[in-house]
């Protein structure tokens, strides 16, 4: 029978499910207008605090949905339940002036459980994709300002289930509905009031299914645990719908009216997502764990509605250490913290003016238990700098404080009475 405690989380799961946190804008960085906008940096504090690796994790404690194979670590009778949150401060740099942002979000809601002794199962909200900017530029040769806006962002919904084929392997399948929009807005204003003015709204709404799979390896060498993974996602086609209207208009006081409509039409397409892979190792050297990732992703095959974008392919690393006191004996409180520090280089898929857009961080992170339950809390800070002022382009500096709670509960125990 389900405990008291389970039943609150899943009520709390529940009712967070129905807002609409993970398709809002919580970004704000001109390079989110390319492509589908920029990645969400990671699910939780836990593996961002470690760079980013996750896929070769052996961390029972918490769901790791980077790797479907992972789901048959969680341990017999236990119900995992892990949210975060974040706040994200961006400082925007550009040869003539700079700009400070910020933003808060609701990063992910996720869940775990062994169905077996050999099966295990995880669902939940994972963030993709964020698009947020807000341009000008100034056209001088038609005497005109140009307003580039952008809002939205996509959000995936996932099933997951691992099988553990042996004592030293694993593997394991996600299906993932990838949900939201990407709205952009184009507006021209001319210095001669005689010429009307013009905008262009366009709205790509993106529904449909996504797989990925996920091996697992793990073996002992000098009486440490050593793991290799892959997590490999194949090309998917994606239903997609965009609204596409284009208008002349002239003020009216403080109000726009309308003189023409060019285009006003909805039309049915697709999103081709390009295929993904990416390897991983981790090895537990006493009290100290070690991980490391590589991943590629074909966006030169990325399309949406036909048009490419010019992507590239992107390539990322991520290295990250986790410290903590293997003296289970002791009583002190600090004894049982984890620390942690990592780095990451992404190769983003944007290139203009032939200079690759990178991103490169730092993280640190701690783990703080409860004494009292299993419940971790887990925070992390990340220095990011994602961009460059060549060619009158934009430096993105920014400072993510992320904050995890994972609720760790044992379940279908059944209650005793004297």
């Amino acid at each position: 029978m389900m405990n008291d405690k389970i039943k609150k989380i899943i009520a709390i799961f529940l009712c967070l499910f129905t807002l609409d946190s993970f398709s809002q804008s919580n970004t704000f960085s001109p390079y989110s207008r390319f492509g589908l906008g920029t990645f969400s940096n990671n699910f939780s504090s836990y593996y961002q605090s470690i760079g980013g690796a996750s896929i070769a994790s052996l961390n029972n404690v918490y769901v790791n949905p980077s790797n479907p194979a992972s789901y048959s670590l969680i341990q017999p009778k236990k119900f995992i339940f892990h949210t975060s949150l974040k706040n994200n401060t961006t400082f925007l740099e550009s040869s003539s002036e700079n700009e400070v942002y910020n933003n808060a979000q609701l990063s992910s809601l996720i869940f775990g459980f062994p169905i077996n002794n050999r099966i295990g199962f995880s669902s939940g909200f994972l963030p993709y994709t964020h698009s947020g900017y807000d341009l000008f530029e100034r056209d001088v040769e038609f005497e005109a300002d140009k307003f580039y806006k952008g809002t939205g962002g996509l959000s995936k919904l996932y099933f997951g289930t691992s099988f553990k084929v042996s004592k030293s392997l694993s593997i394991g399948a996600n299906a993932s509905y990838l949900f939201g929009a990407i709205n952009r807005e184009k507006r021209i204003i001319f210095d001669d009031e005689s010429i009307f003015h013009s905008r262009s709204i366009e709205r790509v709404n993106i529904k449909g299914y996504d797989y990925e799979i996920g091996l697992l390896f793990k073996n002992e060498i000098n009486q440490n645990d050593l793991s290799l993974a892959i997590v490999l996602n194949s090309q998917s086609n994606i239903s997609s719908k965009r609204f596409e209207l284009l208008e002349s208009f002239e003020f009216t006081g403080f109000s726009e009216q309308v003189k023409d409509t060019f285009v006003n039409l909805t039309q049915r397409g697709e999103l081709t997502l390009p295929q993904f892979i990416s390897f991983g190792l981790s090895y537990k050297l006493k009290n100290l764990n070690f991980i490391g990732e590589y991943s590629i992703q074909d966006w030169s095959n990325y399309q949406l509605f036909g048009q490419t974008d010019d992507l590239i392919n992107s390539e990322k690393l991520n290295i990250g250490i986790e410290y903590y006191n293997q003296n289970s004996n002791s009583t002190s409180y600090l004894s049982k913290v984890k620390y942690r520090f990592g780095l990451y280089n992404f190769q983003t898929p944007i290139q203009l003016n032939n200079n690759k857009i990178n991103e490169t961080g730092l993280t640190l992170g701690i783990g703080l238990p409860n004494q009292r339950s299993r419940t971790i809390y887990d925070l992390s800070l990340l220095f990011g700098r994602r961009g460059t002022t060549n060619d009158n382009l934009i430096v993105e500096n920014f400072v993510e404080i992320g904050l995890s709670i994972n609720f760790d509960a044992i379940w279908f125990i059944k209650r005793k009475y004297d």
